[in-house]
């Protein structure tokens, strides 16, 4: 009996090592993006009209009708959104869903995927705006879909 417990309690471990390993995002994956450098203006080129004429910063990764920003309407208070339009397609831009509304963040302000796979928006004291919860839980992957989905992805492909 006792050989049997210390066999599940060897199985259990071994288990849990192996759940642990599949959490872990590899390095080229992880990603931090610092609110800083150039702003676009919104109404400043046609090609990029958007919603509430904001100044704002477009973020890696992106797909051509849909862009991951850092905007603001008033100085250094900024929003990360998503917006959607094509180029010389919409006269506006609007954005489709916003991480940090009502809790904006300033310039330096931090967007990072980390090892453990929770996605964080920080600013630059450190404050957490917001953040998907999900470290530890699997997520190897960060993407944006043909269809707008800002989405984390498994080890498995499936996504958060």
């Amino acid at each position: 009996m006792m050989q049997i417990d210390l066999i599940y309690k060897f199985f259990c471990f071994l288990f849990r090592l192996i759940s642990i390993s599949d959490a872990i995002v590899p390095p080229n994956e992880t990603f931090n993006y610092v609110n800083n450098g150039d702003l676009f203006f919104g109404n400043e080129y046609l090609i990029y009209d958007s919603e509430y004429a904001p100044t704002y910063r477009v973020l890696p990764p992106y797909i051509f009708t849909f862009r991951l920003c850092i905007y603001n309407t008033t100085p250094n208070a900024y929003t990360l959104a998503l917006r959607v339009g094509r180029y010389r397609g919409a006269t506006v831009m609007p954005w489709l869903w916003e991480a940090n509304r009502g809790k904006p963040v300033r310039e330096n302000a931090t967007l990072s995927l980390g090892w453990d796979g929770n996605l964080i928006l920080a600013d630059a004291d450190g404050r957490i705006a917001w953040q998907t919860n999900t470290a530890n839980k699997g997520v190897v992957g960060f993407a944006i879909l043909s269809d707008g989905n800002v989405v984390l992805r498994d080890s498995k492909g499936a996504n958060e």
